[in-house]
C-alpha cells in the first residue's frame, strides 16, 4: 500500500441526461459538492469544452486557489444534435483514459449518478465489487472559504492521508479472497478508527458540517486479484450484499459499509486498476451545529 503518491479526481461538472434528441442538463456541481472534493483530493480536475461550457459555483476563486482546474476540450468543426451530446459526454473520459494510468498520482473517475456512464469508445461491462459506505465523509458546508478548506488539509494532512490508507486496505483485504469474517478484520476496525479521528478534527474546525456517501467500484480483474476461481467465489460470496456497522461512538452507529457483486459500466481505460470508479447520489446527512 504506497505512502508517498497525490490523491487525484476527474470528476464531470454535472449531472446530464442523454435524451432520444439531445441532452438535459440536469444540473451543476453545487458549491458543497465542490468543497467535499477540495476536501479529500490533492487534485481535483473537471473538464469544460468550447461547445456547451457549464459553469460552476465560485469557479474563478477556486481555480485562482489552485484548489480545482477546468482545462477546456476543444472540438473542431460543425456539432448537431447528438453529435454535441456525444462530444460533451466524452471530455471526463478523453481527460481521464491517460491520467488514470499515472503510476505518480492516484486518479479516479467520479460520477454523480448511482451507476456511470461513460461513451461507448470508453465503455466496458464487466463484474465488479461495489463497496458502499454512508454517511462517511464529513465536509463543510457550500459557504465555507475555500482557503479555510485548504489551511485545514495542510494542518491535518495525516487524518486525511490515514483515511485514504485504510480505504486502500480495505479494497484490498475485500479483493483478496471472500471472507466471512470481514468484520472483525484490522482493516474494519481501522476504518472506524480513522472516521472517528476526521470526525473529531473536522468538528473542532468547522461549526457545521454534512456527511456525505460515496462508493468505489473495484476491479476483480485487477492487480490485487487473482483471475477464475477467485474472481467468481468473490462475486458469489457477495452477490447477496454484506452490510457492516462502522464507526461507533457511545454506542451509536455513524456509519454502515456494504460490499455486494454486481455487472455494470466500467471505465475501459482503467481496466488494470484495482479502483475502477467512485460514484455518488449527491446525498448527505447529518448536518451538525
Amino acid at each position: 500500500m504506497s505512502r508517498h503518491f497525490e490523491r487525484g479526481v476527474i470528476a464531470s461538472p454535472g449531472i446530464i441526461k442523454r435524451l432520444p434528441q439531445g441532452f438535459q442538463m440536469e444540473r451543476s456541481l453545487s458549491a458543497e459538492e465542490l468543497r467535499y472534493y477540495i476536501m479529500y483530493w490533492d487534485k481535483i480536475i473537471i473538464p469544460g469544452n468550447n461547445l456547451v461550457y457549464i459553469g460552476l459555483p465560485d469557479e474563478e476563486t477556486l481555480i485562482n486557489a489552485g484548489a480545482i482546474e477546468r482545462p477546456t476540450i476543444g472540438f473542431n468543426g460543425s456539432f448537431f444534435g447528438d453529435q454535441i451530446t456525444d462530444a460533451i459526454l466524452s471530455c471526463q473520459s478523453i481527460v481521464a483514459k491517460d491520467l488514470v494510468r499515472d503510476k505518480k498520482t492516484d486518479w479516479v473517475i467520479h460520477q454523480l449518478t448511482d451507476e456511470c456512464a461513460f461513451p461507448s469508445n470508453y465503455n466496458q461491462r464487466r463484474n465488479i465489487i461495489r463497496v458502499d459506505i454512508s454517511s462517511t465523509l464529513p465536509a463543510p458546508p457550500a459557504n465555507t472559504n475555500v482557503y479555510e478548506i485548504l489551511e485545514f488539509k495542510a494542518a491535518r494532512k495525516d487524518e486525511l492521508a490515514n483515511l485514504h490508507l485504510h480505504l486502500d486496505s480495505l479494497y484490498e483485504t475485500i479483493l483478496s479472497s471472500p471472507d466471512p469474517e470481514l468484520a472483525s478484520k484490522k482493516a474494519i476496525s481501522g476504518l472506524s478508527s480513522a472516521i472517528a479521528d476526521l470526525e473529531k478534527v473536522t468538528n473542532e474546525r468547522f461549526t457545521k458540517t454534512r456527511k456525505f456517501d460515496f462508493s468505489a467500484e473495484l476491479n476483480l480483474s485487477g492487480k490485487d486479484i487473482s483471475a477464475g476461481a477467485a474472481s467468481g467465489a468473490i462475486i458469489d460470496f457477495f452477490s447477496t450484499g454484506m452490510t457492516i456497522p462502522l464507526a461507533t461512538v457511545a454506542g451509536a452507529v455513524l456509519s454502515t459499509l456494504k460490499i455486494t457483486s454486481k455487472t455494470t459500466n466500467t471505465f475501459q481505460p482503467a481496466s488494470q486498476n484495482s479502483k475502477l470508479a467512485y460514484l455518488s447520489t449527491a446525498k448527505n446527512h447529518n448536518i451538525l451545529d
